[in-house]
């Protein structure tokens, strides 16, 4: 994966003003997104539960660089964000791979399995509290 810099000189990343109402929207979208997938049985809807997990967490990245005065028009950008915030590259390396597997999923009919679902669900309780704690200092944001 390229770094966050090489996206930002492609122009696949934007600078822009802070938009404080947007971050916390794509929070509490993500948030929803996953209390729904949780309401869901894998094993019906693995495709679904995959996307859900995937679109949220995509959302929080998105959070991430909206609060830090960015815009992506790129997944790839969005996910090696992450490490400007302390992610290792492991785990930005997993976030891509559901990136390619989602694009798959989306735009060429492949197929999710329960296990796949499954995956995407343990990699966000991995990474569960760490990402908490940005996002919950975007939410907790107080303006003058």
């Amino acid at each position: 994966m390229e770094s966050f810099e090489f996206y930002l000189q492609k122009g696949d990343v934007k600078k822009v003003s802070v938009n404080l109402e947007r971050a916390r929207f794509l929070i509490k979208d993500g948030k929803s997104r996953i209390k729904d997938s949780n309401l869901l049985d894998k094993k019906k809807f693995p495709k679904i539960v995959f996307e859900n997990y995937y679109d949220a967490l995509r959302d929080f990245c998105d959070a991430i660089l909206i609060f830090d005065g960015f815009k992506s028009f790129s997944h790839e950008a969005s996910i090696v964000y992450l490490g400007k915030k302390g992610f290792d590259v492991s785990v930005i390396s997993r976030l891509d791979r559901f990136r390619y597997k989602r694009n798959g999923s989306k735009y060429y009919g492949e197929e999710i399995s329960v296990e796949e679902a499954k995956d995407i669900k343990e990699f966000y309780l991995e990474i569960k509290d760490k990402l908490i704690d940005i996002l919950k200092k975007i939410e907790n944001f107080k303006t003058c």
